[in-house]
């Protein structure tokens, strides 16, 4: 027989078709159960014409019992927050923090520590001489307050660790993934122009890590470039194990989704939850990469 579950909360996407959404969402799915609560996901890729702050309507006119999603930090989803919050329904941003916003909690990384993790991997990557180029690729969604603050931590730290006699610039592209010239276009024309080629590629996606290696491939350049890549979908797993990609940041997607419910249900249960949840993160390379690919399958 059918049971209804009592608690109804929202997941806002902001691309639903990726493996590290689904991984999410799955988690958060799976802890809600145990809640007696249910989980929608909800993207604008999947309603036509709509919006992020459209979706955050739809969830405050359903009444819905606490609403998930990745902050992009705009003023008109701050009072949308707000209205929210005077509405009863508390808000948890994951991936991408606004704390300007009346949110009750942030589920995410920990960006000292993602910058360290960043660090480590460019750092065995240096030209012993010479000047070693370095270029981290966003696109206009993943570009945030977080990867700012990775970015800059890497930069500080990479002073530090570089030898004496090893220079390094770095340099960084934002890819406006809504625009017409899209990610693989841009990513493309990297490799097209053989002398503007770094030395090492620093993603900061899925979506640029996959076609920075179909890329590598398909212009002749695997060896030519050193990849550390983000995230784990069977794309960037055959990568890493193939070496084509040197290794991968990811974080904890399960974790992300646990967490997210778990501070619903908190707020639901006490009025108050932890501000912050900071999520573990893991590096993949070739030596470790048979894990991941056995977790995904």
């Amino acid at each position: 027989m059918y049971k209804r579950q009592q608690k109804h909360y929202l997941m806002i996407s902001n691309d639903k078709d990726t493996l590290m959404w689904q991984s999410i969402y799955q988690s958060a799915s799976e802890t809600a159960k145990e809640a007696d609560a249910y989980v929608e996901l909800l993207s604008p890729e999947q309603m036509k014409n709509y919006t992020q702050e459209d979706c955050l309507r739809i969830g405050i006119a359903s009444h819905v019992d606490g609403i998930i999603l990745e902050a992009d930090g705009s003023k008109a989803e701050q009072k949308l927050i707000e209205e929210a919050a005077r509405e009863g329904i508390p808000v948890v941003t994951i991936l991408t923090d606004d704390s300007a916003c009346r949110r009750i909690s942030f589920v995410g990384l920990n960006s000292y520590e993602m910058g360290s993790a960043y660090t480590d991997q460019i750092a065995g990557m240096l030209n012993e001489k010479g000047t070693t180029q370095i270029l981290f690729l966003s696109t206009s969604s993943s570009k945030t307050q977080e990867t700012n603050l990775i970015y800059y931590q890497i930069k500080k730290e990479l002073e530090k660790k570089k030898k004496d006699y090893q220079t390094v610039t770095i340099s960084e592209y934002n890819i406006d993934s809504s625009s017409g010239f899209d990610t693989e276009e841009f990513v493309r024309d990297i490799f097209v122009s053989e002398e503007n080629l770094p030395d090492v590629l620093v993603c900061m996606d899925e979506v640029v890590t996959e076609c920075v290696y179909q890329a590598l491939v398909d212009y002749n350049q695997v060896g030519n470039v050193d990849v550390v890549g983000f995230y784990y979908s069977d794309v960037i797993l055959d990568g890493i194990s193939k070496g084509i990609i040197s290794s991968a940041i990811a974080l904890d997607m399960d974790e992300i989704g646990r967490y997210s419910v778990n501070a619903l249900e908190e707020f639901s249960s006490l009025g108050h939850t932890s501000n912050y949840y900071s999520v573990g993160q893991h590096v993949i390379t070739r030596s470790n990469v048979g894990t991941y690919r056995t977790e995904g399958d």
